[in-house]
């Protein structure tokens, strides 16, 4: 599976909120068929799962903390490995500024 995705196109388009990647993004996905993947929305769906990794996550995001960017990283991995299969070798990621590297 990692094979796969070290063959599979990937764009990441990254910006603040307001700056057009959904829509930038929706176009790419309707003129060149990528699959779209957004990290606010892994993150939502994590914490409405309810899973540990969820419960965490609605902690740091109620008191208004940035998720930790291994933790951004590692669910994004996860969703581009399950996707890559049905992504016609091509993923465009959306992401925001809202995450830092630990200890910075």
């Amino acid at each position: 599976m990692e094979e796969k995705l070290k063959k599979t196109k990937i764009i990441f388009v990254v910006g603040g909120p307001g700056s057009g990647k959904g829509t930038q993004c929706e176009k790419i996905v309707q003129k060149y068929g990528y699959t779209h993947l957004s990290t606010g929305d892994l993150l939502r769906a994590e914490v409405s799962s309810g899973s540990a990794r969820g419960k965490m996550l609605s902690e740091i995001m109620e008191k208004g903390q940035l998720v930790p960017l291994e933790t951004v990283l590692d669910m994004l991995r996860d969703a581009m490995m399950a996707k890559v299969d049905t992504s016609k070798g091509s993923l465009v990621v959306v992401g925001t500024q809202s995450s830092r590297p630990s200890g910075q």
